[in-house]
């Protein structure tokens, strides 16, 4: 494991190759089956609350009626989740053309909403998890397959696929910072292997 500013993480985890082919996959991480959706941090509960009317129109009629009768929000163990349907999808999910995609995401990129989506989906595969230190954990689930075969045919590792995420969450200087250290570990190991080869 490295330590960059508080933040751990496995080199290896994030030089892996990884690039979402949603057309393959059909946005499979938006509704893995479980009680539970998206994991939350506190300080989304009101973004999420006051987009909520710029992305009702887009939702399932499914989805409408979870959030009426139940509420989009869960909590368990003091953790904070989204609401699914049918213990499956995310109740801010919709369909287009059979791929599943965030509402939330969608509403953003049109410039109606500043909330893009809950920052667990965005890092995803990445689980952020809070200790003494936060630990980012890569997440693999049989679902992803096809991301990490078009991560080795495009040659894109993990992180240059989260990076917006990482910027998002660590900021811009913490990610160059992370973009150097893992240049300097690769430069390494080079090195490294050719005085063990010779």
């Amino acid at each position: 494991m490295s330590l960059l500013e508080g933040v751990l993480y496995s080199l290896n985890d994030l030089i892996s190759p990884f690039k979402c082919n949603v057309e393959t996959c059909k946005g499979a991480c938006c509704f893995i089956e479980g009680k539970f959706g998206a994991p939350l941090k506190p300080y989304e509960i009101n973004k999420i609350e006051n987009s909520i009317p710029a992305i009702w129109d887009l939702l399932p009629v499914s989805s409408k009626k979870v959030i009426n009768s139940q509420g989009w929000l869960l909590k368990n163990n003091g953790k904070l989740f989204t609401n699914v349907v049918n213990n499956k999808e995310c109740v801010f999910v919709y369909f287009e053309n059979q791929i599943a995609r965030c509402a939330f995401e969608k509403a953003y990129l049109e410039n109606k909403i500043q909330f893009r989506k809950p920052i667990s989906c965005h890092l995803f595969p990445i689980r952020e998890y809070s200790f003494f230190f936060t630990q980012l954990v890569y997440v693999k689930i049989p679902e992803c397959q096809s991301a990490i075969e078009n991560g080795k045919i495009t040659s894109t590792p993990l992180y240059c696929s989260v990076q917006d995420a990482l910027i998002r969450r660590f900021g811009a200087q913490w990610f160059d910072n992370l973009k150097n250290s893992i240049s300097k570990a690769a430069y390494f190991n080079r090195n490294e292997f050719s005085i063990g080869g010779k």
